[in-house]
């Protein structure tokens, strides 16, 4: 049977936590292929801030990212629907696209502590095997309570090392002039120069 991995979110921009957890993700789901999901707009984390990249740039910067991965692929489902980005519907694309296919879904430990405010939560837990990565940023004594209240979805747990990378950091540093070097891959460090993304106001109209 085919092993099919899906990893969705706003990739705002993507780092190199989010490919090492994407790797190990593979590794030890033993999956064909893993996909990732730029998000039209997640339910949780509206996309009208004025630090959120417009989809065809986060999309971009997936792209180079992820390229020369033999098991990383895009999939711009949600892009493509629009509208508010309902997990529950992506997976549904990819049951009709992989019908025989046994389907997982990865998402972060700062995810699982709101899964249960997710739109028809219940289904998604019933149609794919639930993957948890760590987060550093959530304390240990509360993922492991909620880990409890999502036992009968039999989530898990990867194990990785704790990276404590995120988009916020990202942004907020190349705002204030700081370098993120190591933190994103080069060629995605080299798109956001180009296009002049997350920089301050004043920095962009100099």
């Amino acid at each position: 049977m085919r092993r099919i991995g899906i990893f969705g979110g706003s990739f705002n921009p993507i780092h190199l936590a989010h490919l090492i957890v994407a790797d190990r993700f593979v590794e030890h789901m033993q999956l064909e292929r893993c996909y990732f999901v730029p998000a039209a707009s997640p339910p949780l984390k509206p996309l009208n801030a004025p630090d959120i990249a417009p989809a065809e740039h986060r999309l971009a910067m997936v792209e180079r990212a992820i390229a020369g991965h033999p098991a990383f692929c895009v999939d711009t489902c949600e892009l493509d629907r629009g509208g508010i980005s309902y997990t529950i519907d992506t997976i549904a694309t990819f049951r009709q696209r992989f019908p025989e296919a046994e389907l997982f879904l990865l998402i972060g430990a700062d995810q699982a502590m709101e899964f249960h405010r997710w739109h028809r939560w219940e289904q998604i837990v019933e149609q794919v095997r639930l993957c948890i990565a760590p987060r550093p940023t959530v304390p240990l004594a509360d993922f492991q309570k909620q880990l409890q209240a999502l036992r009968h979805a039999d989530p898990i747990v990867l194990e990785l090392p704790l990276l404590g990378i995120s988009s916020s950091e990202i942004r907020q540093r190349i705002a204030r002039g700081l370098s993120v070097r190591y933190l994103v891959p080069e060629a995605v460090l080299a798109y956001i120069h180009a296009q002049h993304l997350y920089q301050a106001r004043s920095a962009r109209g100099q």
